[in-house]
Order: C-alpha cells, then sequence, then structure tokens
C-alpha cells in the first residue's frame, strides 16, 4: 500500500517498520457492520485496503444522513483522532466487504525508535489528507445550502461532473438520497423529472448533462 497517499514517499520496507512500531492490525467487516459507532472513543485511525466505508450520522427516528464515502487506500477517522472530541459523533458502516488496517492514534503523537525515518513524512500526510477531508465537508455543507432538492442535486451534478459532461456516480441511490436529505423515491422521482425536461440524461450510475446553464442556474 505504498501508493496510498498516507505513505506518499515511503518505502515498503519503512512502512512495514512502522506498522510495527504503531502496533497496527488488520481488521476484516462484512457489508453493513459498524467499524465504529456514534459514542464510542476514538482511538485509532483506518486505512482502507479493499472495499469501501461510509461514514453516516444516524438518528433514532431511523433517519440517515450520508457525510461521504471513503474507498480503497483512503483513510477515515482521523477527524476525531486529532481533535479534542472524545466521542465520535458519526458511525463507520462497511459499504460492502471490507479490509482495514487499523492504526493506533498514538503513532502520530509520537516518534518510532526502530528506524522509522519517514515518520514525520507520514504526519504531513495525514495533515494534507486531513485538510482535503475539511474541504470534502464544506463542499457538503455548500450542497446542503441547496432549498430545494432539485437545487442539491443540482450542485451535486455540477460539482461531480466539474468541466465533463458526463460522469459515473460510485453511490447507490439510496446512499445518495441519504447525502442529499431526502428519501430515494423523491430522489428517483426529480432525477426522472429533470430528465424529461431535457437537463440531465440518467442512465443507472451515469449521468449525462444536457444543459450546463440550467443547472448553474438552479446553483446559484
Amino acid at each position: 500500500m505504498a501508493e496510498t497517499r498516507l505513505f506518499k514517499g515511503i518505502t515498503d520496507e519503512e512502512r512495514d517498520k512502522m506498522y510495527t512500531c504503531a502496533g497496527a492490525r488488520e481488521l476484516k467487516f462484512k457489508a453493513g457492520e459498524y467499524i465504529f459507532r456514534q459514542g464510542d472513543t476514538p482511538e485509532s485511525i483506518y486505512l482502507i485496503l479493499e472495499g469501501s466505508v461510509m461514514l453516516v450520522k444516524d438518528f433514532a427516528s431511523g433517519k440517515r444522513s450520508v457525510l461521504y464515502s471513503v474507498g480503497a487506500k483512503d483513510v477515515f477517522g482521523e477527524m476525531f483522532v486529532f481533535s479534542s472530541e472524545t466521542q465520535y459523533w458519526y458511525d463507520a458502516v462497511a459499504s460492502e466487504p471490507v479490509r482495514l488496517m487499523e492504526i493506533p492514534r498514538r503513532f502520530f503523537y509520537g516518534f518510532c525508535t526502530n528506524a522509522c525515518k519517514k515518520h514525520q513524512d507520514i504526519v504531513k500526510n495525514m495533515l494534507e489528507i486531513q485538510s482535503d477531508k475539511n474541504f470534502i465537508m464544506v463542499k457538503k455543507l455548500y450542497l446542503l445550502s441547496g432549498k430545494t432538492l432539485r437545487e442539491r442535486i443540482a450542485m451535486w451534478v455540477l460539482d461531480n461532473a466539474g468541466g465533463r459532461d458526463r460522469f459515473s456516480s460510485s453511490m447507490k441511490r439510496e446512499e445518495l438520497a441519504d447525502y442529499l436529505g431526502t428519501t430515494r423515491p423523491s430522489l428517483s422521482r426529480e432525477l426522472m423529472n429533470m430528465q424529461d425536461e431535457g437537463i440531465i440524461l440518467v442512465d443507472r450510475s451515469d449521468i449525462r448533462i444536457l444543459d450546463r446553464e440550467a443547472l448553474e442556474d438552479m446553483s446559484e
């Protein structure tokens, strides 16, 4: 996993030494299983070796809000490990069978003695990752500023498409509904309405922009 952002500039040998120094361990979870729950104490950072994980906020009513998803070679849990919070306020749940490397938080607060010369680099890499995650949350706040579901869909489509006219979403329809703060039937209905109006074209997970100007008008 030396090609991951966390181990950028670090060789396989150096990485393995770091795992030993940190007391890291490999974990496996089935689809739907929780890696950690709201209220648990943050003790580790998690590196995804295989699969994907959703960071979600579950409510007593049964409603779920998807904050964002992370996939292979990415990390999660760092937001709480580096903050003064003593409890998670969201859940981490496996979207599919997932294999993780759990790295205790103490590794990032001290330097190893077993020839881990690149320890400072990994801390720098983690700070870069954390900054990018903060940016993701800022974009989520912007998206939720949309007053209507149509506005939020337009913002989401434009953000994911960038300068392209089409893209493929990694989220399932129900996950996307949770992310946009709505229900799956409402999301499907609005997507079809926008398609009927010639604004977008939806083919399962593939979305094509037909009228970018209309989407931009909705996002203002």
